[in-house]
């Protein structure tokens, strides 16, 4: 237990309380300073005398505040009452100018009455243990501080508004009343008039749960691809025109192009929306057999980036034959991938003189120089991403991290023990266990079951004022 002393007043609570400037440093119009805890009425008192702390909540009021005899703004002070707060506990925004100096001083004099500055995500953790939210929950609000795009938003509104614990929840009942049947059928083991168990019943009910379970892992690649975007790496020869495609694509001169093959030195990524939907565009160096370092170098990290790419846009040189499929093909397959032919502009005929061969999943030809076709990569680019799971589920809400994924197989593997050992006449004993650790990891998912590790984990990637 913390003993909190501020202004005359000591409080007794399991957590202290806490403030954090909410809003971005630095100058701005308004810098919004949140404080939550069992204090937080009464420090809020300490710096704004003639603010009524015992009066109706969320009622905003503009106060004057001071420490030490020093007036440090004129702020709007907005309390809130527990539990009806973000995080269950009183509550209190600073309002305040956004200017350095003003913030500061106000940061610095809740410090000085008793308040401690906040951990990354300590807000939203508290909301999480006081029952305001659940884990899904909790992680959304990171979710939607981060989002760059409308896709990421939406999901992430999805998953704070509660829909994917929704989802599960029908998967948890469903779990809980096959381990109450089956652990019934354990106690009244001697006693079959009572209560008997058998596995067909049990392989039975385990169906529609799995089938949830499974539908929701369907949701994965749309989810991850919504929410973090679509990787597209740009590979090639030397001097076939990659940093020109990903200065097309921005809009922007933000790589350098040059008629030297081997320009590109290393890997390049900025992100770009179509369509609602981020993509994450890698310019990589030129492949080729080199015997500078430094090149090489560069060479091996483009390989790695395509090879943790979604997709890839392969630029080939169409005015010069050869050599370039032996060289990146191998690299971009198990991933979509789609061609490129650049230089169009210096070609004679109607085409270029290859042609893929098989594999690519599209093809478009443009003059990067001129600008020849090259309407028709966004088109390409759209097609790459529906490959590769983009919009495929068509769910509100689909699992969007590698935890979630993680925990809903972990399930599946659980029930599928526990029906196999059902089908084989095998120990009831056994049957409950894996049902138990099946409903375990679905309860990790929004934090019913979760360790001290896993909360540190998720939490230590949020923002300090949420």
């Amino acid at each position: 237990m913390h003993s909190v002393a501020c202004g005359g007043v000591v409080s007794a609570s399991p957590w202290p309380t806490i403030f954090a400037l909410a809003t971005a440093r630095g100058p701005g119009a308004l810098g919004v300073i949140r404080l939550s805890g069992p204090s937080a009425l009464a420090i809020a008192g300490a710096l704004a005398p003639s603010l009524r702390v015992d009066g109706a909540p969320r009622r905003a009021t503009v106060q004057r505040l001071w420490w030490a005899g020093r007036l440090l703004d004129e702020a709007l002070v907005l309390p809130f009452h527990a539990p009806g707060s973000f995080t269950g506990e009183d509550v209190v925004e600073f309002h305040c100018h956004g200017g350095r100096a003003v913030i500061e001083g106000v940061l610095d004099a809740l410090q000085a009455a008793g308040a401690r500055p906040a951990e990354p995500g300590e807000f939203t953790r508290r909301a999480l243990l006081n029952g305001r939210l659940d884990l899904l929950q909790a992680e959304a609000v990171a979710e939607l501080v981060q989002a760059e795009s409308g896709a990421a938003r939406d999901v992430a509104l999805a998953h704070h508004g509660g829909a994917l614990s929704a989802r599960l929840a029908p998967i948890r009942e469903g779990l809980v009343e096959l381990v109450v049947h089956v652990e019934a059928g354990i106690d009244f083991s001697l006693e079959e008039h009572v209560h008997s168990v058998n596995g067909a019943e049990v392989v039975e009910g385990l169906e529609p749960v799995r089938a949830r379970v499974c539908e929701l892992l369907g949701t994965w690649d749309d989810g991850r691809l919504r929410a973090e975007g679509v990787r597209v790496a740009i590979v090639g020869l030397p001097n076939a025109g990659k940093s020109s495609l990903l200065n097309h694509l921005l809009g922007e001169e933000r790589a350098l192009v040059s008629e030297v093959p081997g320009t590109t030195r290393d890997w390049i990524e900025e992100g770009v929306l179509l369509d609602g939907v981020a993509y994450r565009l890698v310019d990589t160096a030129g492949l080729r057999r080199t015997t500078d370092q430094v090149e090489a170098l560069g060479i091996s990290r483009a390989r790695e980036r395509v090879e943790s790419a979604d997709v890839a846009l392969v630029v080939v040189d169409a005015s010069v034959p050869g050599g370039w499929d032996r060289e990146v093909v191998p690299l971009v397959s198990g991933r979509p991938w789609a061609v490129v032919w650049n230089k169009c502009d210096l070609l004679s005929g109607e085409g270029p003189k290859e042609r893929v061969t098989g594999g690519a999943l599209a093809e478009c030809l443009v003059s990067l120089r001129t600008g020849q076709g090259v309407e028709s990569l966004w088109g390409v680019l759209r097609l790459l991403a529906e490959a590769a799971g983009l919009g495929r589920s068509g769910d509100e809400a689909p699992i969007t991290r590698a935890r979630h994924r993680a925990s809903l197989e972990e399930a599946l593997r659980a029930m599928d023990r526990a029906a196999e050992t059902a089908r084989s006449g095998g120990e009831l004993e056994l049957i409950a266990l894996d049902l138990r650790l099946a409903l375990d990891a679905v309860g990790s998912l929004t934090g019913a079951v979760t360790s001290d590790d896993v909360l540190n984990r998720i939490f230590e990637g949020f923002c300090i004022g949420k």
